[in-house]
This record gives C-alpha cells, sequence and structure tokens, in this order.
C-alpha cells in the first residue's frame, strides 16, 4: 500500500509533467509517465517472474528427455496407420515446439542476476518469448488430443508417449501461472507476483483518479488561487509550484474529508523536495489563504 504522501508526490510529478498551459494533452502522456515512474516496481515484477519461471521450470528436462526417447517409436507407429497423418504432423509440431524451451530457460538462466537492480531487456522479452512459446505447445498439445480421439486402437499403444506429453504440459500450467498471476492469486509460489501487479495497479489508479479531479476542476481552482495571488497568471508561477498549489486548492475545495491543515502541511513538505527554496513559504501562505475563502 503507497502512502498519501507518495501518491500526492506522483500527483504533483504527473501534473508538472503534463504542463497543462500548452504541452500535449495529459491522457496521451499518461502512458509513458507511468512506464517511467513504475519503472522500479516493474523491475522487481521482471526478476520475481523471471525468478518463479525458473523455479518451476525445475523437473522439466527430464520430462522432455522422455519425450525424445519416446518419439521415434510412437512416430513409427504412428506411421503404421496411412490414415493417421494429421496425427502424425501433430506429434512433429509438439516436437519441434518442445526443442526450443530449454535455449530459452537457459538464456533467462543466463540473464537472471538478482543482485542486479535493474535487468535486461533481453530478460524481459525472453520471458515473453517463453510466454508465446507456451501458448504455442498448449494449443499443439490440444490439437495432439483431438486428433488421437479418430484412432481408439493406436491410442493405447500411444501411452508412453502420452504420458511424456501430459508431463510437459503440467509444467506448462505452471508458467501460465507466472504469466498471469492474477488467476493464481492464492497459490504460494505466484501469490508475490500478483501483490506487486496489485500494489502497481493500485497506486496508478490513486493518482490517475486525483490529478483526473485536479484536471477537470483547473478552472476553478485557478480562480481561487487568483483571489489570494495577485495578478495571478499560471504562467508566471513555476510550474512545480503551480502543480503543488492546484493539488492543495483541490483538496481543499473538494475533498471535505482531509483537513485544510493536513493539506497545506503536506504540500509545503512536497515542495521542499521538488520546489525551490522560496517554495515552501510561498505554498504555506498561498494555500493557507484559500483556506480561509469563504465557501
Amino acid at each position: 500500500m503507497h502512502s498519501r504522501r507518495a501518491i500526492r508526490e506522483s500527483a504533483i510529478q504527473f501534473l508538472y509533467c503534463s504542463d497543462l498551459e500548452g504541452g500535449a494533452a495529459a491522457e496521451e502522456l499518461s502512458d509513458t509517465y507511468w512506464d517511467l515512474s513504475l519503472e522500479s516496481d516493474q523491475n522487481k515484477l521482471v526478476k520475481a517472474s523471471a525468478k518463479a519461471a525458473l523455479h518451476l521450470n525445475q523437473g522439466r528436462e527430464a520430462r522432455h528427455s522422455k519425450l525424445v526417447e519416446r518419439a521415434d517409436t510412437a512416430l513409427a507407429t504412428i506411421s503404421a496407420d496411412p490414415e493417421a497423418e494429421k496425427l502424425k504432423l501433430a506429434l512433429n509440431e509438439i516436437l519441434k515446439l518442445e526443442s526450443k524451451w530449454q535455449s530459452i530457460i537457459d538464456r533467462i538462466q543466463r540473464l537472471y542476476d538478482p543482485g542486479v537492480e535493474t535487468p535486461s531487456p533481453e530478460l524481459t522479452s525472453s520471458l515473453k518469448e517463453l510466454y508465446t512459446l507456451n501458448t504455442q505447445l498448449t494449443e499443439s498439445r490440444k490439437r495432439w488430443n483431438y486428433h488421437l480421439q479418430d484412432f481408439p486402437i493406436l491410442n493405447k499403444r500411444l501411452d508412453p508417449i502420452k504420458a511424456a506429453i501430459n508431463g510437459l504440459q503440467r509444467v506448462s500450467d505452471r508458467i501460465r501461472m507466472v504469466e498471469h498471476p492474477e488467476q493464481f492469486a492464492d497459490h504460494p509460489d505466484i501469490k508475490h507476483l500478483q501483490e506487486t501487479a496489485d500494489k502497481m495497479a493500485s497506486f496508478r489508479q490513486e493518482v490517475d483518479t486525483l490529478t483526473r479531479g485536479i484536471i477537470q476542476q483547473k478552472s476553478k481552482l485557478d480562480d481561487a488561487i487568483h483571489q489570494v495571488v495577485e495578478n495571478y497568471r499560471p504562467d508566471r508561477i513555476d510550474p512545480v509550484d503551480r502543480a503543488a498549489l492546484r493539488l492543495g486548492t483541490y483538496e481543499i475545495l473538494f475533498k471535505e474529508d482531509i483537513p485544510a491543515p493536513v493539506t497545506i502541511n503536506e504540500c509545503i513538505e512536497i515542495s521542499r523536495r521538488f520546489g525551490s527554496s522560496e517554495s515552501p513559504k510561498f505554498i504555506n501562505g498561498v494555500l493557507d489563504k484559500i483556506a480561509k475563502i469563504p465557501s
């Protein structure tokens, strides 16, 4: 859970970046801003996903070896039936896709470094490649099972290769949990991934709600600021101070559940971090006067 302070700091940063006095529309900058703002959390999620994928992949190499060992016999059995061409093609497709898996895992193993704060773009792309291959393999196995239903006599004779294919599908099911942790939120190996993703989504939602309200009420906020700042024009005020004033004024006028002194103190503290040496005194004076305007 992010603090009120973190939410307001991010809101001020977004208002500053979006430059409401003539820059690009705020909604056009939203995705870019969040890509940068959540980069640290996203890096943690990538590293955690890579670690989980490697952990849940354990034992797969032995299952793949069984598949390879049994493939020739299975193909010979299928080839003996001239009507089983689609079944043969389905098995060959599985074998071809399965052969790509280990090279991707080896690459993820090489790129994953828990001591590095920022994972390489190659690690992210390798995870995506694994997820894509996993989906392809799952679909290929479904086609195999579909065609297998047409050959009840072969079905029993192909039990060894079926067991190997099913064993590999169980690994695929695990990797799918890494790709879609929201669908397996209670699984102990995946829970931390979903918690991180939920934290990122919740933070963005709270900041977006706050900044959206400020943008929608911009004219009223500037009118209130104009009442207490002589010759007020937004473009005459430092962009960081302008963002802090609008946020503070918005909460004073529209957020009755937040006491004005709390809002003013928070805006002062944030201005100390992002503004100039004169910002805290200026923010304090303006917001204090706005809080005293009769409603």
